[in-house]
Protein backbone atom coordinates (compact mmCIF):
# COMPACT_ATOMS: atom_id res chain seq x y z
CA UNK A 1 0.00 0.00 0.00
CA UNK A 2 1.77 3.37 -1.21
CA UNK A 3 1.66 5.98 1.00
CA UNK A 4 2.99 9.59 0.32
CA UNK A 5 1.87 13.23 -0.54
CA UNK A 6 -0.87 13.14 -2.19
CA UNK A 7 -0.35 16.01 -4.57
CA UNK A 8 -1.04 16.73 -8.59
CA UNK A 9 2.50 15.01 -9.45
CA UNK A 10 1.64 11.68 -7.23
CA UNK A 11 -1.26 11.31 -8.82
CA UNK A 12 -0.70 11.32 -11.90
CA UNK A 13 2.03 9.10 -11.48
CA UNK A 14 -0.54 6.62 -9.86
CA UNK A 15 -1.45 3.71 -12.01
CA UNK A 16 -3.48 0.81 -11.68
CA UNK A 17 -1.91 -2.59 -13.19
CA UNK A 18 -3.67 -5.43 -11.93
CA UNK A 19 -6.21 -4.05 -9.56
CA UNK A 20 -6.80 -1.06 -7.99
CA UNK A 21 -4.23 1.12 -6.61
CA UNK A 22 -3.91 3.22 -3.62
CA UNK A 23 -1.66 6.36 -2.31
CA UNK A 24 -2.64 6.96 1.11
CA UNK A 25 -1.85 10.61 2.28
CA UNK A 26 0.83 10.54 4.83
CA UNK A 27 -0.31 13.90 6.13
CA UNK A 28 -4.24 13.00 6.78
CA UNK A 29 -5.03 9.58 8.12
CA UNK A 30 -7.79 8.19 6.08
CA UNK A 31 -7.04 10.19 3.09
CA UNK A 32 -6.13 8.85 -0.01
CA UNK A 33 -6.70 8.34 -3.88
CA UNK A 34 -7.79 5.57 -5.98
CA UNK A 35 -6.56 4.24 -9.59
CA UNK A 36 -8.22 1.73 -11.67
CA UNK A 37 -7.44 -0.33 -14.53
CA UNK A 38 -9.73 2.03 -16.63
CA UNK A 39 -7.73 4.78 -15.95
CA UNK A 40 -10.16 6.58 -13.44
CA UNK A 41 -8.83 8.47 -10.72
CA UNK A 42 -11.27 9.56 -7.84
CA UNK A 43 -10.00 11.11 -4.08
CA UNK A 44 -11.26 8.68 -0.84
CA UNK A 45 -11.66 8.98 2.95
CA UNK A 46 -11.67 5.96 4.82
CA UNK A 47 -12.39 5.65 8.66
CA UNK A 48 -14.09 3.62 11.21
CA UNK A 49 -17.16 4.23 13.69
CA UNK A 50 -16.44 2.80 16.85
CA UNK A 51 -12.85 2.06 17.22
CA UNK A 52 -10.06 -0.62 16.10
CA UNK A 53 -13.09 -3.41 16.08
CA UNK A 54 -15.19 -2.07 13.66
CA UNK A 55 -15.62 -2.14 10.20
CA UNK A 56 -13.40 0.00 7.81
CA UNK A 57 -15.78 2.33 5.30
CA UNK A 58 -15.14 4.27 2.44
CA UNK A 59 -16.16 7.28 1.37
CA UNK A 60 -15.57 8.77 -2.13
CA UNK A 61 -15.13 12.07 -1.97
CA UNK A 62 -14.98 12.89 -5.92
CA UNK A 63 -13.36 12.27 -8.94
CA UNK A 64 -9.37 13.95 -9.82
CA UNK A 65 -9.92 16.51 -12.03
CA UNK A 66 -13.31 17.75 -10.46
CA UNK A 67 -11.33 18.36 -7.16
CA UNK A 68 -7.91 19.14 -6.60
CA UNK A 69 -6.10 17.72 -4.59
CA UNK A 70 -5.78 20.28 -1.78
CA UNK A 71 -10.00 20.71 -2.22
CA UNK A 72 -9.60 17.05 -1.34
CA UNK A 73 -7.72 17.18 1.68
CA UNK A 74 -9.70 19.74 3.20
CA UNK A 75 -12.62 17.20 2.38
CA UNK A 76 -11.08 14.97 4.30
CA UNK A 77 -10.07 17.15 7.19
CA UNK A 78 -13.83 18.11 7.68
CA UNK A 79 -15.08 14.52 7.07
CA UNK A 80 -12.42 12.95 9.81
CA UNK A 81 -13.81 16.46 12.49
CA UNK A 82 -17.28 14.52 11.85
CA UNK A 83 -16.00 11.24 12.75
CA UNK A 84 -13.77 12.34 15.87
CA UNK A 85 -17.41 13.59 17.29
CA UNK A 86 -19.37 10.66 16.01
CA UNK A 87 -21.17 11.64 13.02
CA UNK A 88 -20.92 9.11 9.98
CA UNK A 89 -20.41 11.37 6.68
CA UNK A 90 -22.91 8.80 5.13
CA UNK A 91 -25.26 10.30 7.26
CA UNK A 92 -24.12 13.75 7.17
CA UNK A 93 -24.68 13.52 3.81
CA UNK A 94 -28.21 12.20 3.97
CA UNK A 95 -28.62 15.57 5.76
CA UNK A 96 -27.05 17.78 3.33
CA UNK A 97 -28.97 16.32 0.41
CA UNK A 98 -32.11 16.81 2.64
CA UNK A 99 -31.36 20.36 3.17
CA UNK A 100 -30.38 20.88 -0.58
CA UNK A 101 -33.90 20.08 -2.07
CA UNK A 102 -36.27 20.19 0.86
CA UNK A 103 -34.45 22.90 3.27
CA UNK A 104 -33.76 24.90 -0.19
CA UNK A 105 -35.03 28.81 1.33
CA UNK A 106 -37.04 29.05 -1.97
CA UNK A 107 -39.05 25.36 -1.30
CA UNK A 108 -39.26 26.47 2.57
CA UNK A 109 -41.02 29.00 1.80
CA UNK A 110 -44.31 26.91 0.51
CA UNK A 111 -43.63 24.15 3.83
CA UNK A 112 -43.50 27.71 6.07
CA UNK A 113 -47.16 28.70 4.22
CA UNK A 114 -49.03 26.14 4.31
CA UNK A 115 -47.54 25.12 8.16
CA UNK A 116 -47.86 28.43 9.47
CA UNK A 117 -49.19 31.12 7.48
CA UNK A 118 -52.06 29.92 6.28
CA UNK A 119 -53.21 28.85 9.43
CA UNK A 120 -52.10 31.78 11.83
CA UNK A 121 -51.76 34.55 9.98
CA UNK A 122 -54.62 35.49 9.66
CA UNK A 123 -56.06 37.57 6.56
CA UNK A 124 -52.43 38.44 5.58
CA UNK A 125 -51.53 35.57 4.96
CA UNK A 126 -51.02 35.59 1.40
CA UNK A 127 -49.68 39.33 1.42
CA UNK A 128 -46.77 37.37 3.50
CA UNK A 129 -45.87 35.21 1.38
CA UNK A 130 -46.10 37.31 -1.36
CA UNK A 131 -43.55 39.05 0.25
CA UNK A 132 -41.01 36.21 0.88
CA UNK A 133 -41.61 35.45 -2.64
CA UNK A 134 -40.81 38.97 -3.98
CA UNK A 135 -38.10 40.07 -1.55
CA UNK A 136 -36.55 36.95 0.03
CA UNK A 137 -36.21 34.51 -2.95
CA UNK A 138 -34.57 35.93 -5.14
CA UNK A 139 -30.98 36.76 -2.65
CA UNK A 140 -31.29 33.74 -1.06
CA UNK A 141 -32.49 31.31 -3.81
CA UNK A 142 -31.68 27.60 -3.09
CA UNK A 143 -29.37 28.20 -0.30
CA UNK A 144 -30.42 25.35 2.39
CA UNK A 145 -31.65 27.15 5.70
CA UNK A 146 -29.05 25.96 7.75
CA UNK A 147 -26.20 27.85 5.45
CA UNK A 148 -28.05 31.14 5.67
CA UNK A 149 -26.28 33.81 8.21
CA UNK A 150 -27.69 36.87 9.64
CA UNK A 151 -25.58 38.59 7.01
CA UNK A 152 -27.48 37.17 4.42
CA UNK A 153 -31.20 38.25 5.99
CA UNK A 154 -29.48 41.43 6.58
CA UNK A 155 -28.80 42.11 3.05
CA UNK A 156 -31.71 41.31 2.00
CA UNK A 157 -33.11 43.82 4.07
CA UNK A 158 -30.60 46.49 3.03
CA UNK A 159 -32.40 46.49 -0.45
CA UNK A 160 -35.33 47.68 1.45
CA UNK A 161 -34.15 50.27 3.34
CA UNK A 162 -35.88 53.01 1.02
CA UNK A 163 -39.49 51.72 2.07
CA UNK A 164 -39.06 51.27 5.86
CA UNK A 165 -42.61 50.10 5.96
CA UNK A 166 -42.34 46.61 3.57
CA UNK A 167 -38.59 46.77 5.27
CA UNK A 168 -40.35 46.70 9.05
CA UNK A 169 -43.11 43.36 7.50
CA UNK A 170 -40.24 41.34 5.45
CA UNK A 171 -38.04 41.39 8.65
CA UNK A 172 -41.08 40.29 11.05
CA UNK A 173 -42.29 37.51 8.58
CA UNK A 174 -38.14 36.52 7.62
CA UNK A 175 -37.83 36.35 11.66
CA UNK A 176 -41.04 33.98 12.29
CA UNK A 177 -40.15 31.76 9.28
CA UNK A 178 -36.89 30.99 10.72
CA UNK A 179 -38.10 31.00 14.96
CA UNK A 180 -40.95 28.16 13.04
CA UNK A 181 -37.73 26.33 11.96
CA UNK A 182 -35.99 26.22 14.55
CA UNK A 183 -38.84 25.14 16.63
CA UNK A 184 -39.00 22.22 14.39
CA UNK A 185 -35.56 21.38 14.53
CA UNK A 186 -34.86 22.04 10.62
CA UNK A 187 -31.73 24.14 11.98
CA UNK A 188 -29.65 24.50 15.05
CA UNK A 189 -30.76 28.30 15.78
CA UNK A 190 -32.70 31.05 13.62
CA UNK A 191 -30.35 33.97 11.98
CA UNK A 192 -30.13 36.58 14.36
CA UNK A 193 -31.51 39.67 11.81
CA UNK A 194 -30.70 43.36 12.62
CA UNK A 195 -34.60 44.67 14.02
CA UNK A 196 -35.17 47.39 11.39
CA UNK A 197 -36.54 50.97 13.11
CA UNK A 198 -40.03 51.00 13.94
CA UNK A 199 -41.96 52.92 11.11
CA UNK A 200 -43.50 56.11 11.83
CA UNK A 201 -47.22 56.13 12.46
CA UNK A 202 -48.78 57.57 8.95
CA UNK A 203 -50.41 60.45 9.06
CA UNK A 204 -51.48 60.67 5.12
CA UNK A 205 -55.16 61.71 4.60
CA UNK A 206 -56.49 62.38 1.34
CA UNK A 207 -57.68 65.61 0.10
CA UNK A 208 -61.47 66.18 -1.51
CA UNK A 209 -59.47 67.05 -4.81
CA UNK A 210 -57.51 63.56 -4.14
CA UNK A 211 -60.89 61.31 -3.09
CA UNK A 212 -63.07 62.79 -6.32
CA UNK A 213 -59.89 61.71 -8.84
CA UNK A 214 -59.90 58.36 -6.62
CA UNK A 215 -63.16 58.22 -7.55
CA UNK A 216 -63.22 59.01 -11.13
CA UNK A 217 -59.76 57.87 -12.19
CA UNK A 218 -61.57 54.29 -10.68
CA UNK A 219 -63.24 53.74 -14.18
CA UNK A 220 -60.06 53.55 -15.84
CA UNK A 221 -58.98 50.17 -14.32
CA UNK A 222 -59.69 46.88 -15.68
CA UNK A 223 -62.96 44.97 -14.00
CA UNK A 224 -62.82 44.40 -10.93
CA UNK A 225 -60.50 46.65 -10.08
CA UNK A 226 -62.57 49.34 -10.34
CA UNK A 227 -64.84 48.41 -8.28
CA UNK A 228 -62.83 47.82 -5.53
CA UNK A 229 -61.33 51.03 -5.44
CA UNK A 230 -64.56 52.54 -4.68
CA UNK A 231 -66.13 49.74 -2.30
CA UNK A 232 -62.63 50.49 -0.46
CA UNK A 233 -63.93 54.24 -0.28
CA UNK A 234 -67.27 53.40 0.25
CA UNK A 235 -66.66 51.08 3.51
CA UNK A 236 -63.75 51.83 4.80
CA UNK A 237 -62.90 48.51 5.46
CA UNK A 238 -59.48 46.67 4.61
CA UNK A 239 -58.17 45.97 1.16
CA UNK A 240 -57.43 42.24 1.97
CA UNK A 241 -61.33 41.98 3.11
CA UNK A 242 -62.94 43.47 0.27
CA UNK A 243 -60.85 42.19 -2.52
CA UNK A 244 -61.65 38.73 -0.98
CA UNK A 245 -65.26 39.24 -0.03
CA UNK A 246 -67.56 36.22 -1.50
CA UNK A 247 -71.15 36.57 -1.76
CA UNK A 248 -72.47 34.64 0.87
CA UNK A 249 -71.51 37.43 3.17
CA UNK A 250 -73.41 40.24 2.23
CA UNK A 251 -76.72 40.09 3.45
CA UNK A 252 -78.68 41.85 0.53
CA UNK A 253 -82.44 41.91 2.22
CA UNK A 254 -80.71 43.12 5.88
CA UNK A 255 -78.13 45.44 4.07
CA UNK A 256 -74.97 44.65 5.52
CA UNK A 257 -72.12 42.27 5.18
CA UNK A 258 -71.45 40.07 7.69
CA UNK A 259 -67.44 39.23 7.72
CA UNK A 260 -66.52 35.94 9.99
CA UNK A 261 -64.08 36.50 12.61
CA UNK A 262 -61.33 34.10 10.71
CA UNK A 263 -61.04 36.86 7.94
CA UNK A 264 -60.52 39.61 10.19
CA UNK A 265 -57.56 41.26 11.62
CA UNK A 266 -58.63 40.86 14.95
CA UNK A 267 -60.63 37.53 14.86
CA UNK A 268 -63.78 39.40 15.57
CA UNK A 269 -66.50 39.03 13.89
CA UNK A 270 -67.96 42.32 12.04
CA UNK A 271 -70.58 43.76 10.61
CA UNK A 272 -70.49 46.28 7.98
CA UNK A 273 -73.83 48.69 6.70
CA UNK A 274 -74.09 48.70 3.11
CA UNK A 275 -74.97 52.19 2.18
CA UNK A 276 -77.45 52.77 -0.70
CA UNK A 277 -73.87 54.01 -2.68
CA UNK A 278 -72.38 50.60 -1.91
CA UNK A 279 -75.43 48.47 -2.64
CA UNK A 280 -75.66 49.90 -5.87
CA UNK A 281 -71.60 49.33 -6.36
CA UNK A 282 -72.99 45.81 -5.71
CA UNK A 283 -76.53 46.00 -7.77
CA UNK A 284 -73.72 47.16 -11.12
CA UNK A 285 -71.24 43.85 -10.50
CA UNK A 286 -74.80 41.71 -10.41
CA UNK A 287 -75.53 39.97 -6.74
CA UNK A 288 -75.20 36.39 -6.77
CA UNK A 289 -75.63 33.58 -4.35
CA UNK A 290 -72.46 32.31 -3.87
CA UNK A 291 -68.53 32.44 -5.58
CA UNK A 292 -66.30 35.69 -4.92
CA UNK A 293 -68.05 39.25 -5.40
CA UNK A 294 -64.75 40.52 -7.52
CA UNK A 295 -62.83 37.77 -8.42
CA UNK A 296 -59.62 37.33 -10.74
CA UNK A 297 -60.01 36.51 -14.42
CA UNK A 298 -59.38 32.64 -13.05
CA UNK A 299 -62.92 33.31 -11.62
CA UNK A 300 -61.87 31.44 -8.83
CA UNK A 301 -59.18 33.79 -7.11
CA UNK A 302 -59.43 37.26 -5.22
CA UNK A 303 -58.61 40.02 -7.59
CA UNK A 304 -55.09 40.73 -6.99
CA UNK A 305 -51.99 42.58 -8.61
CA UNK A 306 -52.52 45.71 -6.26
CA UNK A 307 -49.01 47.28 -6.75
CA UNK A 308 -50.02 47.33 -11.01
CA UNK A 309 -53.40 48.42 -10.42
CA UNK A 310 -52.34 51.51 -7.80
CA UNK A 311 -50.06 52.56 -10.33
CA UNK A 312 -52.32 52.72 -12.54
CA UNK A 313 -55.06 54.53 -10.45
CA UNK A 314 -52.20 57.09 -9.60
CA UNK A 315 -51.57 57.40 -13.27
CA UNK A 316 -55.08 58.09 -14.25
CA UNK A 317 -55.38 60.59 -11.03
CA UNK A 318 -52.94 63.08 -11.92
CA UNK A 319 -54.94 64.43 -14.97
CA UNK A 320 -58.24 64.64 -13.18
CA UNK A 321 -56.24 66.33 -10.31
CA UNK A 322 -54.53 68.88 -12.95
CA UNK A 323 -58.02 69.94 -14.47
CA UNK A 324 -59.34 70.05 -10.66
CA UNK A 325 -56.93 72.54 -9.59
CA UNK A 326 -57.24 74.74 -13.11
CA UNK A 327 -60.78 74.91 -12.28
CA UNK A 328 -60.63 76.37 -8.97
CA UNK A 329 -57.61 78.64 -9.50
CA UNK A 330 -59.86 79.94 -12.74
CA UNK A 331 -62.83 80.43 -10.72
CA UNK A 332 -60.75 82.34 -7.65
CA UNK A 333 -58.52 84.77 -10.94
CA UNK A 334 -55.19 82.78 -9.66
CA UNK A 335 -52.49 82.03 -11.83
CA UNK A 336 -52.51 77.41 -13.03
CA UNK A 337 -50.35 75.94 -11.37
CA UNK A 338 -48.74 72.07 -12.36
CA UNK A 339 -49.82 69.66 -9.55
CA UNK A 340 -48.37 66.56 -8.14
CA UNK A 341 -49.76 63.67 -6.32
CA UNK A 342 -48.37 63.03 -2.89
CA UNK A 343 -47.13 59.40 -2.08
CA UNK A 344 -50.40 57.28 -0.74
CA UNK A 345 -51.91 53.66 -0.20
CA UNK A 346 -55.11 52.28 -0.63
CA UNK A 347 -54.90 51.62 3.48
CA UNK A 348 -55.07 55.49 3.54
CA UNK A 349 -59.09 55.50 2.19
CA UNK A 350 -59.62 54.10 5.99
CA UNK A 351 -57.91 56.98 7.73
CA UNK A 352 -59.26 59.79 5.60
CA UNK A 353 -62.61 58.06 6.32
CA UNK A 354 -62.58 57.69 9.78
CA UNK A 355 -60.93 61.55 9.88
CA UNK A 356 -64.04 62.96 8.01
CA UNK A 357 -66.44 61.22 10.41
CA UNK A 358 -65.00 62.83 12.90
CA UNK A 359 -65.82 65.73 10.93
CA UNK A 360 -69.48 64.87 10.42
CA UNK A 361 -69.60 64.69 14.06
CA UNK A 362 -69.37 61.47 14.96
CA UNK A 363 -67.50 60.41 18.09
CA UNK A 364 -63.88 58.72 17.82
CA UNK A 365 -65.05 55.11 19.17
CA UNK A 366 -67.96 55.09 16.23
CA UNK A 367 -65.21 55.60 13.41
CA UNK A 368 -63.32 52.53 15.96
CA UNK A 369 -66.42 50.50 15.52
CA UNK A 370 -66.93 51.42 11.34
CA UNK A 371 -63.09 49.95 10.36
CA UNK A 372 -63.29 47.14 13.80
CA UNK A 373 -60.68 48.75 15.57
CA UNK A 374 -62.06 47.77 18.82
CA UNK A 375 -61.01 45.02 20.85
CA UNK A 376 -64.29 43.08 21.67
CA UNK A 377 -62.62 40.40 24.19
CA UNK A 378 -63.65 36.96 25.02
CA UNK A 379 -67.79 36.50 24.44
CA UNK A 380 -69.43 33.57 24.15
CA UNK A 381 -73.60 33.29 23.61
CA UNK A 382 -76.58 35.98 23.65
CA UNK A 383 -73.07 38.33 24.92
CA UNK A 384 -71.15 37.63 21.09
CA UNK A 385 -74.52 38.61 19.46
CA UNK A 386 -74.81 41.61 21.43
CA UNK A 387 -71.54 42.63 21.12
CA UNK A 388 -72.00 42.47 17.53
CA UNK A 389 -75.01 44.70 17.27
CA UNK A 390 -74.42 46.83 19.93
CA UNK A 391 -72.72 49.39 17.45
CA UNK A 392 -75.00 48.87 14.54
CA UNK A 393 -77.41 51.66 14.81
CA UNK A 394 -74.52 54.11 15.22
CA UNK A 395 -72.59 52.93 12.45
CA UNK A 396 -74.73 52.83 9.88
CA UNK A 397 -75.38 56.11 10.35
CA UNK A 398 -72.03 57.29 9.96
CA UNK A 399 -71.22 54.84 6.58
CA UNK A 400 -74.88 56.54 5.49
CA UNK A 401 -73.28 59.99 5.96
CA UNK A 402 -70.00 59.08 4.60
CA UNK A 403 -71.53 57.84 1.46
CA UNK A 404 -73.49 61.19 1.28
CA UNK A 405 -70.49 63.12 1.62
CA UNK A 406 -68.53 61.10 -0.96
CA UNK A 407 -71.41 61.24 -3.55
CA UNK A 408 -71.59 65.07 -2.71
CA UNK A 409 -67.70 65.48 -3.39
CA UNK A 410 -68.18 63.29 -6.69
CA UNK A 411 -71.09 65.09 -7.52
CA UNK A 412 -69.39 68.41 -7.24
CA UNK A 413 -72.38 69.43 -4.66
CA UNK A 414 -69.46 70.16 -2.26
CA UNK A 415 -67.17 72.05 -4.09
CA UNK A 416 -67.33 74.91 -6.35
CA UNK A 417 -65.83 72.54 -9.44
CA UNK A 418 -67.87 71.12 -12.20
CA UNK A 419 -66.93 67.64 -11.49
CA UNK A 420 -69.11 64.57 -13.74
CA UNK A 421 -71.52 62.89 -11.45
CA UNK A 422 -71.51 59.28 -10.43
CA UNK A 423 -74.50 58.53 -12.82
CA UNK A 424 -72.22 60.44 -15.31
CA UNK A 425 -68.98 58.66 -14.68
CA UNK A 426 -70.83 55.24 -14.57
CA UNK A 427 -72.41 55.45 -18.23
Amino acid sequence: MAKGKVTIRSVDALTAIKGDAFLWDDEVSGFGVKATKAGKKNFVYQYRMGGRGSKTQRWTIGAYGQWTPDEARKEAKRLGKLVDVGVNPIEDKRQRDRAAVTLAFSAYVKTFTKGYLETEWGTSWEQAKRQLEMHVTPHLKEKPLPEITAADCNAVLDHLIGRPALRRNVWAVMSKLFSWAEDREDIERAPKMATPPTVKRRKRILSPHELIACWRASYELEAPRGALVRLLMITLQRRSEVAAVPWSELKHNEGVWHMPGERTKNNEDHLVPLSELARTELDAIGWKRRGLALPSSTGKTPVSNFSDMKLALDKAMLPILQELADKQADAAGEDRHEVELEPWRLHDLRRTGTTNLQALGFPIEVGERVINHHQGGETSGIRAVYNLYEYLPEKTKALNAWSAHLKALVDGDALDTNVVSLASARA
